[in-house]
């Protein structure tokens, strides 16, 4: 049986854990799992991404709740997060596409901030949760398998899907083309720090292992910094910026064609006054800076404590 190679392309890669290999060249780490075959809309009929994945894996196997609770929760911290990034470089209203969506929570927020949305799903049937939910445009099966006009969208999102796509080149490419020249790809993923053996990780009981034992036929490629900028440098995104993640596992990188300008946030509080829907997502968003500002306030300290020594 063939082996997965890097999504860079580079022939040789390295043992690193029973699970994965790794690739020294971009610093990616890669699945062992066995090659899958297709990547149509799943049938609902058990297969990774289908209703058992949402209702039954996810509780079981990755200890998190059940989608219909994870709709409620995100709300005010993951999807709000991400909105926040998303107002602050992309000024509504603009059309906005999520890849992956999963209950479609960040899609609803967006709608009351002014955007016109779409998302994508594997399983029939969350997709139609979504579309109940939170009345929001989602569709299912492949990005690449939709009738999305090319050159459509002003930002893209995949908020912890990346790690999933079976060829995430083939998937990011069509997803550049159908963003608008100046349009905005935001990209949220585990971040695999490249100078940590997977017996560090074992002794330091490292949560990214979380994302590693027994999740190696979900999580196929696993960025570093270096590894994802350079993904969306050779992608044709050159304009780069990290900003700070919801959990310190992950990364969160928004990437652009073009220079990006970013709103203050008086200007993003500005904009969200027109109507009631509006308000509400202001509301959220104050949080979602209260939080900001503690992670910028925790970073500080540890710089200084590193001057220190």
């Amino acid at each position: 049986m063939s082996e997965r190679g890097c999504w860079c392309g580079y022939p040789t890669l390295f043992p690193y854990s029973d699970d994965y290999h790794v690739c020294k060249a971009c610093g990616t780490l890669v699945s062992r799992a066995p090659l899958a075959t297709g990547r149509e809309a799943v049938r609902d009929e058990g297969e990774l991404y289908s209703r058992d994945y949402w209702t039954k894996r996810q509780t079981h196997h990755h200890a998190l709740p059940e989608i219909s609770e994870r709709a409620r929760l995100d709300l005010h911290e993951r999807c709000t997060h991400w909105l926040k990034h998303v107002l602050e470089r992309v000024p509504a209203p603009a059309r906005l596409l999520e890849v992956g969506c999963g209950h479609g929570g960040f899609l609803g927020l967006a709608v009351e901030a002014g955007y016109e949305v779409a998302g994508t799903e594997m399983s029939p049937w969350v997709v139609e949760q979504a579309r109940n939910w939170f009345e929001v445009d989602v569709r299912a099966g492949p990005v690449d398998h939709q009738d999305f006009p090319l050159g459509s969208f002003d930002a893209i999102a995949l908020h912890d899907v990346i790690e999933h796509l079976p060829d995430p080149v083939a998937t990011l490419s069509h997803c550049k083309r159908l963003l608008k020249p100046e349009g905005v790809l935001f990209l949220q993923t585990p971040e695999y720090k490249e100078h940590l053996t997977y017996a560090d990780l074992v002794r330091e009981k490292d949560l990214f292992l979380r994302h590693m034992d027994q999740n190696n036929d979900e999580h196929l490629f696993l960025f570093s910094r270096r590894s994802l900028a350079k993904f969306c440098a050779d992608l044709g995104f050159p304009v780069q910026e990290w900003m700070n993640p919801v959990y310190s596992y992950d990364h969160y990188l928004v990437a652009s064609a073009a220079p990006l300008a970013v709103r203050t946030r008086d200007e993003v509080a500005a904009s969200l006054q027109g109507n009631r829907g509006q308000r509400m997502v202001l509301a959220l968003l104050d949080k979602a800076y209260e939080s900001q500002d503690r992670w910028w306030a925790i970073e500080r300290l540890r710089g200084i404590r590193r001057l220190d020594e």
